[in-house]
């Protein structure tokens, strides 16, 4: 493989992307795959830190130290042929221009102009392939609702269908660790940038960048203004409600106009979970579908799940023409946890049956929290209701550790099943009912599903949340009436779980889950009720298998 560094390629209002090719040592005639991204295209892989400043902790294999993670996912696909475009998106790493929020202002038709350009090379066929993933998955969307009349396919791999729902404000509560932590970061992207070797490709064009960024802190300090540009983020924040610049902004909303065939990928407990399976159920195209463990991974042995290998079958197939049956085989390939291995399906959603488990009183002895109630499978008489207080100075901590929240629920109101006497396989999106009333003009609720092992752990599965004066609209909030019971419904993000026979389900509820969730200003004493009159309810999607 041989890569082409740093070629200065201009959009249409004359910002150049610096972009690098990857390709086979000698070239002839080669199919395209465009990415764009904001990560830097040269950079090393980092992980970042949380709020707390400690690193952020997840159970996956670690990268090699120095590794380019770009090489991971082109290598394959010039190994086949293809050769891959990868630019640095406008305003970060090595390209012109000013950044701002995946460039959905300044920079629309980007990816749309990369698109052609490479399609015009003397080497391309003229068929080009979009891929990319998080950011750059969000690049893919943007530049297939532009429709370049060279783009045939994309591979997009976790994005948000809805920047408001799946990735700033969960059921209206600021995702507060997320989202300040990721455009914080993103400053080292937007930066001035070392251009490195002087006898490198384009020396003088990444001098150049440097220099011109370096004079737009100068411009922004004269100006009374911050020289690190973040206003995109103050802009958003200030944003809490689901109004016009957020509809502007859904994927989900122009779903209708995606046509190319899309292969996308997930991961369970990533925070675009939720966005790229509305995505995938939304849009009407050839697709296909495929979710690994990810943040949750218990096993390492079971690599991708043949991610890797469709990436470059779907471009075979439709850059290329090949005869491959990559429509052929199951269409949607998830990793079921609890089973621990992947499974095949006929289609997104997978078909289910909403099952309800009541909250009710307790003690169950399973749990060390707030009221150790339980989840029963029918409603029974009407209880006392169960009490919750919130402090804005002293809210409950989001736990470090996904596979024991048993720190968390000390603070909580948790509802457990008993040992299930079957296996109880849930695909789907949960959804919590509460019947609840506060004495404060607003409440978040926050919520953690979890498998609770015979042992005493509790395992996350997912996570929701509703701002309590959203419970009629997140366009028109209203204050809530103190005293008044009202039914807030929480949507509690998709999973994937085999709960197994001895294991118990389990539901947390919180008034807060900081810094996960930014804490609600207002204090307040909050009551959840349950009974035949107020029949407060966890709902699951369950499969039955023995049909």
């Amino acid at each position: 493989m041989e890569i082409d560094k740093d070629t200065y390629v201009p959009m249409r209002d004359g910002v150049c992307l610096a972009v690098d090719l990857y390709r086979p040592s000698e070239l002839t005639t080669h199919a395209a795959v465009v990415l764009v991204t904001p990560y830097q295209k040269d950079a090393a892989f980092q992980m970042p830190l949380g709020s707390d400043g400690r690193p952020i902790q997840l159970p996956l294999p670690p990268m090699p130290a120095g590794l380019n993670p770009m090489l991971m996912s082109v290598q394959p696909l010039v190994d086949a042929g293809f050769v891959v475009a990868v630019a640095d998106a406008r305003g970060t790493g090595f390209s012109e221009g000013v950044y701002d929020y995946y460039n959905l202002r300044g920079g629309p038709f980007d990816g749309h102009d990369l698109v052609e350009w490479v399609a015009d090379q003397p080497w391309c066929t003229g068929h080009v392939g979009i891929m990319g993933a998080s950011a750059a998955a969000i690049s893919c969307y943007i530049t297939a609702l532009t429709k370049p009349p060279h783009l045939e396919a994309m591979a997009a791999n976790m994005h948000p269908g809805d920047f408001y729902f799946d990735q700033w404000r969960v059921g209206g509560v600021f995702r507060f660790d997320n989202r300040i932590g990721w455009s914080v970061g993103m400053h080292q992207r937007t930066a001035p940038i070392d251009p490195g070797d002087r006898d490198a490709p384009s020396y003088e064009r990444k001098r150049a960048v440097y220099e011109a960024r370096f004079m737009h802190y100068g411009e922004r300090v004269a100006s009374s203004k911050n020289a690190a540009n973040l206003d995109w983020l103050t802009d958003m924040y200030e944003h809490d409600l689901y109004d016009d610049y957020w509809k502007e902004r859904s994927f989900i909303r122009r779903a209708n106009e995606i046509t190319i065939p899309t292969l996308h990928g997930g991961v369970w407990y990533d925070h675009f979970i939720r966005g790229t399976l509305t995505s995938h159920e939304a849009i009407d195209v050839p697709k296909r579908l495929l979710v690994a463990p990810g943040s949750l991974m218990t096993r390492t042995d079971l690599g991708d799940g043949g991610l890797g290998k469709l990436h470059v079958a779907w471009f075979d197939h439709f850059l290329r023409g090949a005869d491959n049956g990559v429509l052929d085989e199951p269409p949607v390939r998830l990793y079921l946890m609890g089973k621990e291995d992947y499974i095949d399906e006929p289609a997104w959603p997978v078909p289910a049956v909403d099952t309800p488990f009541f909250l009710a009183a307790g003690p169950t002895g399973s749990a060390s929290s707030l009221n150790d109630g339980a989840l029963v499978p029918s409603v029974g008489e009407d209880d006392e209701p169960d009490a919750i207080t919130h402090d804005p100075s002293a809210p409950n901590r989001t736990p470090a550790d996904v596979a024991d929240q048993r720190p968390f629920e000390a603070g909580c109101l948790t509802y457990t099943s008993e040992p299930l006497d079957a296996d109880l396989e849930v695909i789907g999106t949960p959804r919590l009912v509460l019947y609840a009333s506060s004495d404060a003009p607003d409440v978040d609720w926050c919520v953690r599903l979890c498998d609770v092992a015979p042992d005493g752990r509790s395992k996350l599965l997912n996570t929701g949340a509703l701002k309590g004066s959203h419970v009629e609209s997140h366009e028109t909030p209203v204050a809530l009436h103190a005293g008044k019971v009202y039914r807030f419904e929480v949507e509690v993000w998709p999973i994937a779980n085999l709960f197994k026979v001895g294991h118990r389900i389990r539901i947390d509820v919180s008034t807060s889950d900081f810094p996960f969730f930014e804490a609600n200003p207002c204090a307040s004493r909050n009551h959840v009720f349950h009974g035949a009159t107020r029949p407060s309810l966890l709902v699951l999607p369950v499969v039955d298998r023995r049909g």
